[in-house]
């Protein structure tokens, strides 16, 4: 069923009311379930958890101050403990960064939003702007790995919430998952006056494809109204439809509601996946790649050890050697995926 653009708006904003009410509700039945717990000691307790939650937004937005461009643009990525330990990804992620052709310096703008307590720490030994979880209050259930959690809807869901409260601060984010080999600087392929610059393996006029649409794993969100909106609807959807697929990937969401986005005018642009590439289907061609997504991939041995060569090959690729002192003459090509399922 279709609807306007005005039944949109209003849809949005009774859903925000409606939301608004069960937390409301939810509060004042918790309050008046416990009257032994109304004294001082509750009221110290409830002062001082939203001192703590206070001081760490502080941080957050003291952080995006500190790593956002001149046109306050942020990288964002997310990743826990399993993918920050020495030697996983995100060992892999960064030495992408310092062997890519103009990517070393947007290390500088790059946030990581760590999802454990021990993710922070590693962080925060290799890099400067680290985001602690507390930051983004009790929204966020992190007593479970994030990355590595096989609930992937789960995983979205939190990601996508992490992306508004970023996007209502007014920051550009362009996101990337930390399994991302960053070769070339891809800004340029941004268009900053669209809401979203993504990468899809499939146009949107595919209705075969749609429900397994695998992406770039690096997208650039524009800070403004429409797409405040639009990933408030959707966090809006969860809340009443908790059954239904709304935690899908972004992909998968906007392809599958042209209507919607259309309706809440996000103008999208499309990257070729060429320049986007991933595991799922790989571009062989080495001088047309961006960046490297290992997708398709959920094992993190294979992740990590498929990286490795993608790594080496872009290494080995432009110093220009013509042999591989390892496996023979080396062309211009990938190895990897050898280790995952690609």
């Amino acid at each position: 069923m279709k609807m306007t653009a005005m039944g949109f708006r209003k849809l949005s904003l009774y859903l925000s009311l409606a939301a608004f009410l069960i937390v409301l509700l939810c509060f004042l039945f918790s309050y008046s379930s416990n009257p032994t717990e109304r004294g001082p000691e509750r009221r110290r307790i409830v002062l001082n958890t939203r001192s703590t939650y206070e001081m760490e937004r502080l941080k957050l937005v003291e952080v995006l101050k500190r790593a956002t461009m001149p046109d306050r643009t942020v990288i964002l990525t997310i990743l826990d403990q399993a993918w920050a330990r020495p030697g996983s990804v995100l060992h892999l992620f960064l030495e992408s960064f310092r062997v890519g052709q103009g990517t070393q310096k947007l290390l500088n703008h790059l946030v990581v939003i760590a999802m454990d307590s021990q993710a922070f720490e590693i962080c925060n030994s290799v890099l400067p702007h680290c985001i602690h979880p507390s930051a983004f209050g009790s929204n966020f259930d992190t007593k479970n790995q994030f990355i590595s959690n096989p609930n992937h809807k789960l995983r979205n869901h939190i990601k996508n919430n992490i992306l508004l409260e970023v996007l209502d601060l007014g920051y550009n984010i362009i996101f990337t998952d930390a399994d991302v080999m960053w070769f070339r600087n891809p800004l340029s392929h941004f268009i900053p006056e669209h809401e979203l610059t993504i990468s899809c393996s499939f146009p949107p006029s595919d209705e075969q494809n749609r429900g397994q649409i695998p992406d770039g794993g690096v997208f650039f969100l524009k800070a403004n109204e429409i797409s405040s909106e639009i990933f408030l609807y959707w966090k809006l959807l969860r809340v009443l439809y908790p059954d239904y697929h709304i935690d899908e990937p972004l992909c998968d969401f906007i392809m599958q509601n042209p209507d919607l986005t259309k309706t809440f005018g996000m103008r999208i642009a499309y990257v070729s996946p060429m320049y986007f590439d991933g595991f799922c289907q790989v571009n062989k061609d080495m001088s047309e790649v961006y960046t490297m997504h290992a997708n398709c991939c959920d094992d993190l041995d294979s992740k990590v050890q498929d990286l490795r060569l993608v790594l080496d090959d872009w290494i080995n690729f432009t110093a220009g050697s013509s042999v591989n002192t390892t496996s023979g003459p080396l062309s211009s090509s990938w190895r990897a995926p050898k280790k995952c399922s690609g």
